[in-house]
């Protein structure tokens, strides 16, 4: 069920579905904000006469109104200059100030420009000129030079200077004269303006009351103005404390009406009708709009989360999966698709005049259709590098994956690899050199950075700090190294002295100079030598301690079984009904005698490797299987129950078949005398690359209170007690036998769990 659903929900058709849902979201979302001029009257949800549209209308009349009646009046009162603001006039004439001295700056900028292409001959014959090109009359070479053509030329531009600098005051001082005549022309013109518009008004209506007589009014029936006004479906009555806060605080640009003046704006009925279903269309415009736009945005997203999920995923395959595309540097992409993005948007601005203003030079049809074929690619781009950042960030490779994160890696990579070699060959140097040419190099240094600071030391001014500390950071650096190498050549001294006393498991740190370095590491290994050599004597005496007492146990136990049976046969005679048993024990003390000589003798030989091996191709499993055969008797009646393990096709290695059926035999007899009664036996053949393994693993059915190295000793039995009929020499003699054929014996106890691990080269490993 769970593969039959991640086959749908990672399918090629859904993914194209999304993408489809995306594209068509996206141009929904664009068709929707093209009515963005309409939300506010869809949002606002109100009757035109309380809509911003409405007051709109009347407060773009007011506000030429309001220049007319209160700041205008009358052009007598405009040519009188009552209506001139100072803080106008003065800003006029700053503007005049600025430009009168920018142009006398130029001029001066001219002429000094001019004159410098002589300055250099002045020079030579030490003349001076001051800052208005006058030449000073105390220099002694005047009479002797002032004939000469570059005073000339100097006097000449000196003059043109003067006589622009004299026009261009006259220009802006006469400027400055006419202001206020210019400031009462514009306003003038502004004024004819003003009421040019407020005549073409066309189903707005207005009258302006100042002391209860009409200071302005496009209606004819002055004597019923607010009774005229009551009568149209749309009016209003302003006046200083409401005029504002009607047009809701969007009367910017407007003159405030006096106290004693009130505001009549109205609407004749066929323009009111008009712009009541003009704000119903445009109403129904932007709720549909609102509702396409946030319908087409769900739509969108909804795509897009699919997508991201879905990204680099495969119905048919584990893992996160590329692309062509996804060979591109993710800050490469960004830069990319945001470029295109960005050029399809500016497309898509250019043509937005086009539906706000109806404009009919263009085919709506046309236009659609381009703009949407526009959405459609920038939306595939945005698709393609978002889902590739998805793919990145599920294989955790967002900032890796970047051009810039791989530039930064080339160049540090770059300034590390140059910081190793040159580590390296100063250390190389350091290191090869002989400690006296090292201690030569290093003085040396010491020496010349002295030298250095102390310069820039006795320079003076404002780098002598630097010297000054630079002399006492070389210095206490050198003491530093000094100190710290002592200290290194102390603990040596003092680890050679324990080991001495025959502390021999004290490691002296390895630290300092190379020399010094060394040294320890020499001292601490002929500590190891010596405790090694220690041990293996300490061990060597006690083995062989325990070998005499074991060879000593292990013969005189049947010896004296045979002595003591051949005096009861003496004694009571051939003839005595006991002399077959006698006997019978005899013969068993005896054969048991001569195996634990032959044990004894073969377990020499394999020591000292002075047996033949005969190596040949042998397949294991067939061998175990076999000696199993010849053994099955034995197994029925031991009660143990063997489990084999072996690899489906043949293994096999080189060696001898005889000495390597006996290293098993040893083992299977091992588990014939410990085994638990009942229990079960492992035996596995394991083939890796290089080996052929045959492990052996039983329960022990006395308790394993040794360690394994000391279960492979000679003599040594699992039974402490030594009850059982053992040599102690069957794990010796197999460990040994094994190595005889290049091979390695291994035990491993785990509670009462006893494992054998023979490991021998694979055949095709092996190098003829």
């Amino acid at each position: 069920m769970d593969t039959k659903l991640k086959n749908y929900r990672y399918s090629v058709w859904f993914k194209l579905l999304a993408i489809i849902l995306c594209i068509a979201g996206m141009l929904s979302l664009a068709y929707g904000l093209l009515q963005a001029p309409y939300f506010e009257d869809a949002i606002q949800n109100k009757e035109f006469k309380e809509s911003m549209a409405g007051k709109d209308i009347l407060q773009h009349a007011y506000s030429n109104i309001s220049f007319v009646a209160f700041k205008y009046k009358s052009e007598e009162n405009i040519k009188s200059g009552a209506a001139l603001d100072p803080d106008e006039i003065n800003g006029m004439k700053s503007n005049i100030e600025y430009s009168r001295s920018n142009e006398l700056q130029q001029v001066e900028n001219d002429f000094y420009n001019s004159v410098n292409q002589y300055q250099e001959y002045l020079n030579n014959q030490s003349i001076i000129i001051d800052n208005n090109g006058n030449v000073a009359e105390n220099t002694d070479v005047i009479s002797d030079i002032k004939n000469k053509d570059a005073l000339e030329k100097i006097q000449k531009l000196k003059d043109k200077k003067d006589k622009d600098t004299k026009e261009i005051n006259g220009k802006y001082d006469k400027m400055l004269d006419n202001v206020t005549e210019e400031a009462i022309n514009r306003q003038l013109e502004d004024y004819k303006s003003q009421i040019k518009y407020l005549d073409s008004l066309q189903g707005i209506y207005y009258s302006v009351v100042q002391n209860g007589k009409t200071a302005q009014s496009n209606i004819s029936d002055n004597n019923t103005i607010e009774n005229y006004f009551d009568a149209l479906p749309f009016s209003v009555k302003l006046t200083q404390s409401n005029w504002n806060s009607y047009f809701g605080g969007n009367s910017y640009g407007s003159y405030s009406i006096p106290a004693d003046t009130t505001v009549y704006l109205g609407m004749s009925p066929d323009r009111y009708q008009t712009e009541v279903n003009t704000f119903k269309n445009n109403s129904i415009r932007g709720l549909t709009g609102l509702k396409t736009s946030g319908l087409g945005l769900l739509a969108f997203i909804t795509g897009l989360i699919y997508l991201i999920y879905s990204a680099g995923r495969r119905p048919d395959k584990e893992g996160v999966h590329l692309i062509a595309a996804d060979i591109i540097y993710l800050d490469v992409a960004l830069v990319v698709s945001v470029s295109f993005i960005v050029l399809c948007i500016s497309q898509i601005i250019q043509f937005v005049p086009v539906f706000y203003w109806n404009n009919t030079r263009y085919n709506a049809a046309v236009i659609y259709t381009i703009l949407s074929v526009v959405i459609i690619f920038g939306t595939l781009v945005g698709i393609l590098f978002i889902t590739m950042l998805a793919k990145r960030f599920k294989r955790h490779e967002v900032i890796k994956y970047t051009l810039l994160c791989k530039m930064v890696k080339w160049i540090f990579s770059g300034l590390h690899s140059l910081y190793i070699k040159i580590k390296n060959t100063i250390s190389g140097v350091l290191i090869k050199s002989p400690l006296t040419m090292r201690l030569l190099l290093i003085f040396g240094a010491y020496a010349f950075l002295n030298l250095i600071f102390a310069l820039i030391f006795a320079a003076g001014n404002d780098v002598t700090f630097i010297g000054f500390f630079g002399i006492v950071g070389v210095n206490a650096a050198a003491i530093y190294f000094l100190l710290k190498n002592f200290k290194v050549f102390i603990n040596i001294r003092d680890g050679a002295e324990k080991i001495r006393a025959g502390e021999l498991t004290y490691n002296i740190p390895e630290l300092g100079i190379p020399e010094l370095r060394a040294l320890a590491g020499t001292i601490n290994q002929i500590a190891d030598g010596l405790k090694n050599a220690v041990g293996s004597q300490v061990k060597a005496e006690r083995m062989k301690a325990e070998l005499i007492t074991n060879v000593s146990h292990d013969l005189k136990t049947p010896l004296t079984s045979i002595i003591t049976y051949v005096d009861l046969l003496k004694n009571e005679g051939l003839q005595s009904e006991n002399a077959g048993k006698y006997l019978g024990i005899i013969d068993s003390k005896s054969q048991r005698l001569k195996s634990l000589t032959e044990d004894l003798f073969e377990a020499a030989k394999a020591t000292s490797g002075n047996i033949a091996v005969n190596f040949e191709k042998l397949n294991v499993a067939s061998l175990i299987s076999q000696g199993l055969g010849e053994l099955s008797d034995k197994i029925e009646t031991s009660g143990l129950i063997f489990r084999t393990n072996f690899p489906a096709e043949n293994v096999y290695v080189n060696a001898d078949g005889r000495l390597l059926w006996r290293v098993i035999e040893n083992l299977l007899s091992n588990v014939f005398k410990y085994a638990l009664p009942n229990s079960r036996v492992y035996i596995d053949v394991i083939q890796t690359d290089e080996t052929v393994k045959i492990v052996v693993k039983n329960i022990s059915a006395y308790e394993l209170n040794v360690n394994a190295d000391e279960l492979m000793e000679r003599f040594k039995r699992g039974d402490a007690s030594r009850h059982s009929e053992g040599s102690g020499l069957g794990l010796s003699i197999a460990k040994s036998l094994t190595e005889l054929q290049n091979g390695s014996f291994t035990l491993n106890i785990d509670g009462d769990l006893f494992k054998a691990t023979i490991e021998l080269p694979a055949v095709s490993q092996l190098i003829n």
